[in-house]
């Protein structure tokens, strides 16, 4: 294990419990037909805790997404197996 910020070999990493709360970083909107499910964006998501995360953002249109707006995240199953996703936090800003 080596710090990720510094290099060093004495990191000491431990789990952390997220919050799910983050901030959208960047965002854009990936266009496809209505019958091949429609547009949908793919958001960078700064988590509380200090990491980078791509998802994407549900709950509002694709272009509705603004950088620096507030996110919960959640976990929902599809045919690939649990993704984690993010809604507006508060609704839809």
């Amino acid at each position: 294990m080596v710090c990720p910020h510094c290099g060093a070999g004495e990191a000491k990493l431990a789990w952390q419990k997220p919050s799910g709360l983050g901030t959208v970083y960047s965002t854009t909107v990936v266009r496809r037909k209505p019958d091949a499910g429609g547009d949908y964006n793919v958001a960078l998501i700064d988590l509380a805790e200090g990491v980078r995360l791509m998802s994407r953002v549900e709950g509002i249109a694709p272009a509705d997404v603004r950088i620096g707006m507030t996110v919960r995240a959640k976990i929902v199953t599809q045919d690939d197996g649990p993704l984690v996703v993010f809604t507006p936090e508060g609704g839809a800003a």
